[in-house]
């Protein structure tokens, strides 16, 4: 018997490769997610959705004529870090598929019409076997941790491969993965390569089968300047009136009473906006931190944050003040020119954070640094970054051997 990919034989697997019945765990997942799947579609249809939408997870999308390169982003954060390389001359049709709604509109309003950006499938057997069929991906390019072992499994039997950059799971994730090895082993045989940023997040995926693993810098690092409205951005410059600025962005309210300590620590004289990270929240914090004023003002349009770092002065960056949360990417404030403060809860942002601070470009509370124009460390860096991720797209894109 031949196993792909250099698997090693395990008799436990042998249903899976001879065609008979899988392991029970994976028969379970699938059985839960087919019975769950209606429910799931009902529900985006209730939440305004639209049949279109809803029948494209459903695998009911437009079938492609030639093989295709499909990338897959979570949200917003995934796509703009996928954003240089979707737009790669890769020599074969790209498909974006993004998981929530606020990614999705993002990446229709930002990408060229020649990409076809779908919502992503339901992880049910049959609409993801419909939807893999009128795809045809050569390849999945995955970012951080959206491994699905339905999607896994069905792309293993298909012989399409899948890369992993930026590779990231969360200590409780790994602990739930590594209790159910044989949900892990299709997915750890289908994604054939797999890029880290530390060591410690190299140990995780070591340990749960997953190889080969390169050392990449952050994916984050090879996103793309935010759009600027130049006209929003003239509006409030008025309103500025040349006095230093600010900025409390992707705030959340259970960060205000830290961040009411540190505004309180400021010279008088300094305008201040105020972004929540949740437009909903802002009523909340509005009634914490007062209504907007001649030194105070609230910014609640979603997307046009490009436009709000573009003003230029001092971000203080949101979740980095919350445990739970963990701080927001604080890039897209450094391409714009802006000193960038970070809290002292770095969470998923760990490895970027410590990068950029090591070589100066931002600092955490309560130190503070002057405005600086790192763009042309932050570009050396982004190619650099993209560069790694193109090699590891490129190791899958390879024939097998």
């Amino acid at each position: 018997m031949v196993w792909r990919n250099g698997d090693r034989y395990d008799p436990d697997d042998r249903a899976d490769h001879r065609g008979g019945l899988a392991p029970v765990p994976l028969l379970a997942y699938r059985l839960i997610t087919t019975l769950v799947s209606p429910l799931l579609a009902a529900v985006m249809l209730l939440r305004g959705d639209g049949w279109q939408q809803v029948c494209q997870r459903l695998g009911f999308v437009p079938p492609q004529r030639a093989k295709t390169l499909w990338f897959h982003a979570a949200s917003v954060g995934e796509f703009r870090a996928l954003h240089p390389l979707i737009c790669r001359d890769w020599g074969r049709p790209v498909v974006l598929t993004v998981q929530s709604r606020q990614g999705l509109d993002t990446a229709r309003q930002e990408l060229p019409s020649d990409i076809v950006i779908l919502p992503a499938p339901l992880d049910a057997p049959g609409w993801f076997g419909r939807f893999l069929a009128r795809i045809q991906p050569d390849a999945l390019v995955l970012v951080e941790s959206e491994l699905w072992p339905g999607w896994m499994q069905a792309l293993q039997a298909a012989g399409v491969p899948a890369v992993l950059l930026d590779g990231a799971l969360s200590a409780r994730s790994a602990r739930r993965w590594a209790r159910w090895p044989q949900l892990v082993r299709p997915v750890t045989r289908t994604v054939r390569r797999v890029t880290v940023s530390s060591e410690q997040r190299r140990e995780v995926f070591e340990r749960l089968g997953f190889a080969p693993i390169d050392f990449a810098l952050p994916l984050k690092l090879a996103g793309e300047p935010l759009a600027v409205d130049a006209g929003l951005v003239s509006q409030w410059r008025e309103w500025l009136a040349g006095t230093e600025l600010v900025t409390l962005a992707n705030v959340h309210r259970s960060e205000l009473a830290v961040l009411q300590t540190i505004l309180k620590t400021l010279a008088p004289g300094v305008k201040f906006i105020v972004a929540p990270r949740y437009p909903e929240q802002l009523s909340a914090i509005q009634t914490v931190l007062g209504e907007a004023n001649d030194t105070l003002a609230y910014w609640s349009g979603f997307g046009t944050l490009g436009s709000l770092y573009a003003l230029g002065g001092t971000v203080i960056m949101g979740g980095g003040f919350d445990a739970e949360i963990g701080s927001h990417n604080p890039l897209e404030a450094l391409r714009a020119g802006c000193a960038v403060v970070c809290g002292p809860e770095a969470g998923k942002q760990a490895e970027l954070i410590a990068l950029l601070e090591q070589r100066g470009m931002l600092s955490r509370t309560p130190d503070w640094l002057p405005p600086r124009d790192h763009a042309p460390a932050l570009r050396a860096l982004a190619e650099e970054a993209r560069d790694q991720a193109i090699g590891a797209i490129e190791a899958v894109l390879k024939p097998q051997g």
